[in-house]
């Protein structure tokens, strides 16, 4: 089970009715924490890895069943998701952007879903702009019984046909603009049409295999590693021999897996660790304590990276998580 920030918003009631009101939102946010808590019923951390403020907007419209959204977010993400359960998701970037699942690299015309299991991990660049199509596999099944759905393994993409393609995103924003307005008339169905029709023409899916699958786990277990010991930064040789490979292999690892080096990326997760802690604004928590608790002893040099990376001084994220705590 991901931990990471799960929506307060509902998640979509499974009941296959055709006449099923929509709920439409729109979010947005200059926190990436606050940003990925807004897709309804999904469980999602995010950590950014591009250096600057954060600007994000989320467009979502929810029925019986189905859930369709347009995310934009202006910064370079590691997103770990979990869609909710009993549900398959369909991803498609509008523009080809060098996103990668779980660790591939999806290519052009690209259609992503998620396993049987729901879990995914995304990382995508700064100006990532994404539409996802999620249903439920019951409401899917009952449209289509014919529809063979993807089961086994994990997330994946496809290549798919462009002119298809294209189509899944015009009719996307043309539903979300009219569950927006208050229509509703028939727009579930064409939901699950779009679905059925992306899933049933679906090519073979690119699944990380061999040398990706073991890049992936290395960056994984290299987070894993950093999490148990906030405070205790290991060094890249010390890193090297904890998870038994040469420095050259970890190098690789980490600019295949997420584009930076392995140093920059778990400096990357110990500030949104920091940025976590502060947004938190726990009884008595300073913004030295934060710090140290991730292993940031030098106060000046800290500050200066924390600022980099969230276009503001940690004190003022701290202020806005105290205003927020009451």
């Amino acid at each position: 089970m991901l931990n990471g920030t799960a929506s307060t918003q509902d998640v979509p009631d499974h009941a296959a009715r055709q006449d099923a009101p929509w709920c439409a939102r729109s979010h947005r946010s200059t926190d990436v924490d606050e940003h990925a808590s807004h897709l309804s019923g999904w469980r999602q951390a995010y950590d950014q890895l591009g250096s600057g403020g954060f600007e994000g907007r989320l467009d979502e419209a929810v029925s019986a069943g189905v859930q369709l959204f347009r995310e934009r977010t202006s910064q370079r993400l590691r997103q770990r998701c979990e869609v909710w359960q009993g549900a398959l998701w369909c991803g498609i970037t509008v523009a080809d952007d060098g996103s990668r699942l779980d660790g591939r690299l999806v290519g052009a015309d690209g259609v992503m879903v998620s396993g049987e299991d729901g879990g995914f991990e995304l990382v995508s660049p700064a100006g990532h702009d994404i539409v996802g199509f999620v249903v439920s596999r019951e409401a899917l099944q009952a449209h289509a019984p014919g529809l063979v759905l993807p089961r086994a393994g994990g997330a994946g993409w496809w290549a798919a046909d462009p002119a298809r393609r294209h189509a899944a995103l015009v009719h996307a924003r043309a539903i979300l603009v009219l569950a927006g307005a208050g229509v509703s008339c028939d727009l579930r169905s064409a939901m699950l049409d779009v679905v059925a029709g992306l899933l049933g023409a679906r090519g073979p899916e690119r699944r990380e295999r061999g040398n990706a699958s073991a890049r992936r786990r290395l960056v994984v277990q290299a987070h894993e590693f950093v999490e148990r010991r906030p405070d205790a930064p290991p060094s890249v040789p010390e890193l090297c021999a904890a998870l038994h490979v040469s420095r050259r292999t970890l190098q690789y690892a980490f600019e295949d897996e997420v584009g930076v080096n392995p140093l920059a990326y778990l400096r990357s997760v110990r500030l949104n660790g920091v940025r976590r802690m502060l947004r938190e604004a726990g009884e008595g928590l300073t913004v030295q304590g934060a710090a140290a608790r991730w292993g940031f002893w030098n106060q000046s040099a800290f500050a200066a990276d924390y600022r980099r990376q969230f276009g503001e001084r940690a004190s003022q994220t701290l202020a806005r998580g105290l205003r927020r705590a009451g």
